[in-house]
């Protein structure tokens, strides 16, 4: 469904007096809700290691270690295959990078947070590869022809949030119907969660027929 068919259902439901930009922020809402768990797999390939540097800034698209599910550094400038990368595994503690190649989160003197990895490359020019957990991209009320990122079978669950917030703190209050919409918005999360569960599960099956079975095996693209 595109933002605008969404809307049209939010005021089949439920006829309000609530603007277009506040709905599409009360949507806005449960879409960063939805991001950390029904976010699309990514891959970054835009940094490249600096002789005795160890911290880097996030590419776009990351904004916290938590979001990145595997890490690689190239083993040469120009990587000849898929597999000529070292990984690097999380770290819990910045103190104790636990002695293997690891990265973890820092922040800088400005508040920034910042990627670090250990040990310090040594070599200027080695690609990093990072696959990570992509946010759900916002509505804009600019672009009522936009679609959510997840899968099309539960989107109007995003009009049930939007009318329980209508309900609960909009310009059309009503106890009963906005504790009725977050019920049904509770019921399509559910039924969302069961479904990517089932899908995980598909995929542990069926590794290689899914397009994001490499989200653990190897790096690099083009290859």
């Amino acid at each position: 469904m595109t933002v605008q068919e969404l809307l049209d259902l939010t005021n089949a439901l439920y006829p309000n007096a609530e603007s277009t930009d506040n709905k599409v922020k009360f949507m806005n809402v449960a879409i960063r809700s939805l991001s950390p768990y029904f976010g699309l797999t990514a891959e970054d390939d835009s940094l490249y290691t600096i002789a005795d540097q160890d911290e880097y800034a996030f590419p776009t698209g990351l904004s916290d270690v938590s979001q990145i599910i595997a890490l690689a550094v190239g083993n040469r400038a120009v990587p000849t295959n898929r597999y000529d990368y070292t990984k690097y595994a999380i770290s819990k503690r910045d103190d104790d990078p636990m002695r293997y190649n690891s990265f973890w989160q820092i922040m800088d003197s400005n508040g920034d947070k910042k990627i670090a990895l250990y040990p310090i490359p040594s070599s200027t020019g080695l690609p990093i590869i990072i696959r990570y957990h992509k946010k759900l991209t916002e509505f804009s009320s600019s672009d009522l022809s936009a679609e959510p990122e997840f899968d099309s079978l539960y989107h109007d669950m995003l009009a049930f949030y939007c009318i329980h917030m209508i309900c609960s703190s909009g310009a059309s209050p009503h106890d009963d119907q906005a504790n009725t919409y977050m019920q049904k918005y509770d019921g399509r999360l559910n039924e969302l969660w069961k479904n990517q569960m089932e899908m995980e599960k598909k995929r542990q099956n069926h590794r290689r027929d899914n397009n994001q079975w490499h989200r653990g095996g190897s790096f690099g693209r083009g290859f």
